[in-house]
C-alpha cells in the first residue's frame, strides 16, 4: 500500500471496536490495532512479523495453516468457520471464545487478508445460561431459525419424546418434526405464525381447520401435541421456540367425557333398571378401558349383580350377591355411599373369590346399587379413572331416581284418579239429593233451617271442589296473605258439623297464609278432634311467634302412632278416610311449614304448625267459648 492510504487506513482500524489483524500470503502479521491488547494480551509491536498461529490454540495449529493457505488461494469476504466454536490463544496462554470475519484486501499487487476479531465470551456465557434453562425445561424445547425453519436447538426431552438424540435433530428443518407427506401443510402453519405472531395465539392447539397438530416419532408413532411457540431475536438472528406438550392423555380424556355424555343421555332414555345396569357395565369398559365391570342393583337388603361384562365373566366367574352391610367392599361402599378403590383385593380378607382380578373401585348408585370396576394390575386405577366412574356412577343413579319417581308417580296418578272419582261420585250424589229436595219444596213452605242447609250443602260441594282440586291439581299455594287468626278459626269452626264440641281461642293475631288453603287445614283439624275425642270435646287454639296449634282433650293419640297419623291412608276410625290429616301435612309443607304431633295438656292430641309467619298481638285476648 501506499504511506498515504495505509495511514488512512489504519487510522479507521485503530477506531474500530474490534481487533484487526492484517496477514500477509505467507501468515505473517503485518498489522495490529491496539484493541489486540485487551482481547490477546499482546503489544501490537509483539505481533507484527509473528505467523498468525501464535493466536491460535496449539490443538489446531496444523489444522489451521492449512484452512489459512486454502483461503489466501481463494480470498473472499466471509466469515470464518461458520456454525463451528472458535477460540483463540492468549499471550497468557489461556483460550477465550472468539467470532471471526476475514475479507480479502490488496494494494501495489501486494495481496493481504484482514481479520476483525470480536471477543464473545460474554455471548458464550449467554449462550451457556440459556442451554442450562432450556435443559431444565420440564417440556419438550426446539428452536428454529425463524427465516429457514432450521432447527438449531434441541433440549433432551425433546429428543425423548421424538426418540432420537437432540443432536440429531439440528440442522435438519422444522417439518422433520412432523408426519410424514405433510411437510407442506406444517411448513404454511409455521411460516403463518412467524409472519404474524400473536400473544393471543401463542399456543398452537389445532389448525385452522380445526384438525390436530402431530409430531411423528422415530419409530413412525403419531403423538398429538400443543405447541406453545415465542419469536425473538438473539444476536441480530431472528428465531422461533416452540414449547411441545403431548397432550394424548387429554384427548383420550376428552373422547371419554363425549363418551360419557352419549352414555348418560341413553341412561336418561332407559325404561327400566335392568336396561340402565346393562348401560352402565358397558359404558364402564368403552369409557375407562377397563374389561372386568360389575353392576349390582339393591334388591331389598341385598345387591345382586345385574349387569356383567363379558371380559368379568370369562375371568371371575359367576359374581355373587353380596348383602347391603357387610365387610366386603361392595357392601362397605354402598352403606356409606362413598367412593372405595382397593389397589390389590388380595389384601382384603372377606372369604369372596375374585379371580384374576387385583386393583378395584366402588362407586355406589345412591341408594340403588353399586358399579365395581376391576383390572388384573395392582394399582392399575388413575384418578381420572376414579372421576369418570364416579360422575358415570352419580349419573346411574340421576337414571334411576327418574325412573323410581315415574314409577311412583305412575301410581301415585293412578290412585289419585280413583280417589277423585270417589269422592265425587260417593258424595255429589247425596248432595244433589239435598239440594232437590230444598228446590222442589213448595214457595213459603221451607223447613226453618232450610237456609242453614243449603249453606252447609254449598260449603260441602266447595269441600269437593277443594279436594278434587289438591288431588288433580296438588297442593299447590297460589297467594300467601295476612289473615286474622280469630276470624278464620272460628268461620272454619261454624263450617264443621260440631254437636256440642267447644272452640276457645287462647291468643290471637295475623299470621300469612293461602286463605283457600288454609281453611281445609283447620277444618280438617276440627273434623279430626270431633270425631276421634267425642261429640263434647274442647279444642283449643293458640297463635305464638312461632307458628299456631290446635288441641283437644279427647283421648289423644299413642306416642307410637305419633309418626303415622300424617301418613295417607291411616285410620282408626272404621269409616274413615284416612286422608284428613294427610291434608293438613301437605297443605302444611306447601307453605314450607312443619307439622308435630304431641299430647295436649289435658292429654289429648296436639297438632303444633310452627315455621309460620305470624304477628300475636300484644294486648291480652279473652278466651272465647262457642258450642254448637
Amino acid at each position: 500500500m501506499d504511506q498515504d492510504p495505509r495511514q488512512r487506513y489504519e487510522a479507521i482500524c485503530e477506531a474500530s471496536p474490534d481487533a484487526i489483524i492484517v496477514v500477509d500470503r505467507d501468515g505473517r502479521i503485518t498489522y495490529a490495532n491496539a484493541r489486540v491488547t485487551d482481547l490477546f494480551g499482546y503489544d501490537p509491536a509483539e505481533l507484527v512479523g509473528e505467523p498468525i498461529e501464535i493466536l491460535v490454540p496449539e490443538a489446531a495449529r496444523d489444522d489451521h495453516v492449512a484452512d489459512r493457505d486454502a483461503y489466501i488461494a481463494d480470498p473472499e469476504t466471509r466469515q470464518m468457520g461458520a456454525g463451528l466454536d472458535l477460540s483463540g490463544r492468549r499471550k497468557d496462554g489461556s483460550e477465550i471464545p472468539l467470532d471471526i470475519s476475514l475479507s480479502p484486501i490488496g494494494s501495489g499487487g501486494r495481496r493481504e487478508v484482514m481479520a476483525a476479531v470480536r471477543d464473545v465470551r460474554d455471548r458464550e456465557a449467554l449462550r451457556a445460561k440459556y442451554q442450562t434453562i432450556l435443559e431444565a425445561v420440564p417440556d419438550p424445547v426446539v428452536v428454529a431459525d425463524a427465516a429457514t425453519g432450521e432447527i438449531i436447538e434441541v433440549n433432551r426431552r425433546a429428543g425423548d419424546l421424538l426418540g432420537y438424540e437432540p443432536c440429531d435433530l439440528v440442522g435438519r428443518p422444522q417439518t422433520d418434526l412432523h408426519p410424514s407427506g405433510e411437510a407442506d401443510r406444517y411448513r404454511a402453519l409455521f411460516e403463518e405464525y412467524v409472519a404474524s405472531p400473536s400473544a393471543d395465539r401463542s399456543i398452537l392447539h389445532a389448525f385452522p381447520d380445526g384438525s390436530d397438530i402431530y409430531v411423528e416419532t422415530s419409530g413412525g408413532e403419531r403423538i398429538p401435541v400443543e405447541i406453545n411457540a415465542h419469536v425473538f431475536d438473539l444476536y441480530d438472528r431472528r428465531l422461533i421456540a416452540g414449547v411441545f406438550r403431548d397432550v394424548t392423555d387429554r384427548k383420550e380424556y376428552q373422547r371419554q367425557l363425549r363418551a360419557l355424555h352419549a352414555a348418560t343421555r341413553r341412561l336418561i332414555a332407559a325404561d327400566d333398571r335392568e336396561e340402565i345396569a346393562a348401560l352402565v357395565a358397558d359404558a364402564a369398559r368403552t369409557i375407562l378401558g377397563y374389561e372386568y365391570n360389575v353392576v349390582r342393583l339393591a334388591d331389598d337388603d341385598r345387591l345382586r349383580p345385574a349387569a356383567v361384562t363379558d371380559g368379568a365373566e370369562a375371568e371371575m366367574g359367576d359374581r355373587p350377591t353380596y348383602p347391603t352391610d357387610g365387610p366386603a367392599p361392595v357392601s362397605r361402599a354402598y352403606d356409606s355411599g362413598d367412593s372405595l378403590r382397593v389397589d390389590d383385593v388380595r389384601t382384603l380378607e372377606d372369604g369372596y373369590d375374585r379371580g384374576d382380578a387385583r386393583s378395584a373401585m366402588y362407586h355406589p348408585m345412591g341408594d340403588h346399587g353399586v358399579v365395581s370396576v376391576v383390572d388384573p394390575a395392582v394399582g392399575a386405577f388413575e384418578p381420572s379413572d376414579e372421576e369418570l366412574a364416579s360422575v358415570l356412577a352419580v349419573n346411574a343413579e340421576i337414571a334411576l331416581n327418574r325412573l323410581a319417581y315415574q314409577r311412583d308417580l305412575e301410581r301415585q296418578n293412578e290412585r289419585l284418579d280413583e280417589f277423585a272419582s270417589v269422592v265425587a261420585h260417593d258424595l255429589r250424589n247425596p248432595l244433589n239429593v239435598a239440594q232437590g229436595l230444598l228446590e222442589g219444596e213448595p214457595a213459603g213452605d221451607a223447613t226453618a233451617h232450610g237456609g242453614e242447609i243449603e249453606a252447609v250443602l254449598d260449603r260441602m260441594d266447595g269441600i269437593i271442589e277443594d279436594v278434587l282440586t289438591m288431588v288433580r291439581g296438588g297442593y299447590e299455594v297460589d297467594d300467601v296473605e295476612p289473615l286474622e287468626f280469630d276470624a278464620i278459626v272460628t268461620d272454619c269452626w261454624d263450617c264443621v258439623a260440631t254437636a256440642d264440641a267447644a272452640l276457645r281461642v287462647d291468643s290471637t293475631g295475623l299470621f300469612y297464609a293461602d286463605a283457600s288453603r288454609i281453611r281445609n287445614l283447620f277444618e280438617n283439624l276440627f273434623r279430626n278432634a270431633v270425631d276421634h275425642g267425642g261429640p263434647a270435646v274442647t279444642v283449643t287454639v293458640a297463635l305464638s311467634d312461632a307458628g299456631f296449634a290446635v288441641a283437644d282433650d279427647g283421648p289423644g293419640i299413642p306416642p307410637a302412632d305419633r309418626d303415622r297419623v300424617l301418613e295417607p291412608g291411616w285410620t282408626t276410625a272404621e269409616n274413615g278416610t284416612g286422608l284428613g290429616l294427610n291434608i293438613v301435612r301437605e297443605i302444611a309443607q306447601a307453605h314450607d311449614w312443619t307439622v308435630a304431633v304431641t299430647e295436649s295438656a289435658t292429654g289429648g292430641a296436639r297438632f303444633e304448625v310452627t315455621g309460620v309467619r305470624t304477628v300475636p298481638y300484644d294486648d291480652a285476648f279473652e278466651a272465647v267459648d262457642r258450642r254448637h
